[in-house]
């Protein structure tokens, strides 16, 4: 549960509260309001996860809600001192961390930029025959067009300099709502296959409970139906009761089916997503530019390091917009894709971009 231990934290930091976390426990003064808000004392201790003597995270993600306003909102944050970005030795790092495996590159030149950056925080419960509650954050450089692999760790190493940006709301609200608009798709699709990996222990635990429950289901009504059988067979000779016999033998295959059904749906695994805040953040960067080669195409691109991330950031692939690492270049357009969107097609066996088209020449759905 870190991502709820930070998220908590922010939040509670930004109404006011001392707050200091410690092995997994949080700690916070509230002020008398804030205390009342949260139906709670003013001296607040805090442990999430499935160990003893934990607090219940969707009874406080239900009281954290009370300080949130109703609807999502966007912040723009801006660094309250302004950095300068060491240099770095730039093929070394292109090297290093670009890893495209069928094309090469030309550095160009790098240089001191500064770079839009976009958390965006969506909320999931899980549910199941229990309920797990979370916060998950996707974080896309919108200058480089690429995803930061470890979002919370980047803010956490600059949130101690933030301040609000009064330029965002006064001059950028216009241009970046439109930017919003292109980039909120590209965090969901992003979110939604790690979110889906999270529900993988979930979907294990209550793989293995219906797998129990389902056997006690059918060792019973497997007694039952051999109790019948045995009815049927002293009913030989009286063709009206064996037939009232097979009749009961047929309801309990419906009675049984019919519980395997609900057991079924009551350890189905039921994901919700619900979009969260968004910040918007101006950090200084690194911007690498270079030619991008693939066969005769090629394309100008630029890649940033952050020195708050600690590496070189990803470019998000262009056609499921997960993390592209290692790059996979189609031939057309030199677009940027993972493995598994340069695939070849399941029907044909034809390797093709589904940046470019959605299906393949063949006809076969990407």
């Amino acid at each position: 549960m870190v991502e709820i231990v930070d998220w908590a934290r922010n939040l509670l930091t930004s109404r006011g509260a001392l707050v200091e976390e410690e092995a997994g426990v949080l700690r916070a003064m509230l002020s008398p309001e804030l205390a009342r808000d949260l139906d709670a004392g003013e001296w607040l201790s805090l442990r999430f996860g499935a160990g003893v003597r934990s607090d219940d995270e969707s009874e406080w993600l239900e009281r954290f809600g009370r300080l949130l306003p109703p609807d999502a909102r966007v912040t723009g944050a801006r660094l309250r001192h302004p950095r300068l970005v060491p240099t770095v030795d730039s093929a070394r790092l292109l090297d290093r961390d670009l890893a495209i495996q069928n094309g090469i590159y030309r550095l160009a030149e790098d240089y001191q930029a500064t770079a839009r950056y976009y958390f965006f925080s969506f909320q999931y419960t899980m549910e199941s025959d229990e309920t797990s509650l979370g916060v998950w954050t996707v974080c896309l450089n919108a200058s480089a067009r690429s995803l930061v692999s470890q979002p919370e760790s980047m803010l956490k190493a600059v949130a101690d300099d933030l301040e609000e940006d009064p330029g965002f709301v006064r001059d950028r609200l216009a241009i970046e709502r439109d930017e919003l608009k292109q980039l909120f798709p590209m965090a969901l699709r992003s979110a939604q296959p790690e979110i889906r990996r999270l529900a993988q222990g979930m979907e294990l635990n209550a793989s293995r409970r219906m797998a129990r429950d389902s056997e006690r289901i059918n060792g019973y009504y497997r007694d039952l139906l051999r109790q019948i059988d045995k009815r049927i067979a002293r009913h030989e000779g009286d063709a009206q009761a064996a037939e009232k016999e097979r009749s009961r033998a047929a309801a309990t295959q419906l009675d049984r089916t019919a519980k395997l059904a609900d057991l079924a749906r009551r350890y189905a695994v039921k994901i919700r997503i619900e979009p969260g805040d968004v910040l918007a953040v101006s950090l200084p960067v690194r911007e690498i530019s270079a030619r991008v080669i693939r066969k005769k195409a090629e394309r100008a691109a630029k890649f940033h390091w952050n020195p708050a991330a600690g590496g070189l950031e990803s470019p998000w692939c262009e056609s499921c917009f997960g993390r592209a690492h290692p790059v996979f270049l189609c031939d057309d357009r030199v677009h940027f894709l993972c493995k598994s969107c340069l695939a070849p097609c399941a029907s044909c066996g034809r390797q093709f971009c589904r940046a470019c088209q959605r299906k393949c020449k063949c006809g076969a759905a990407a």
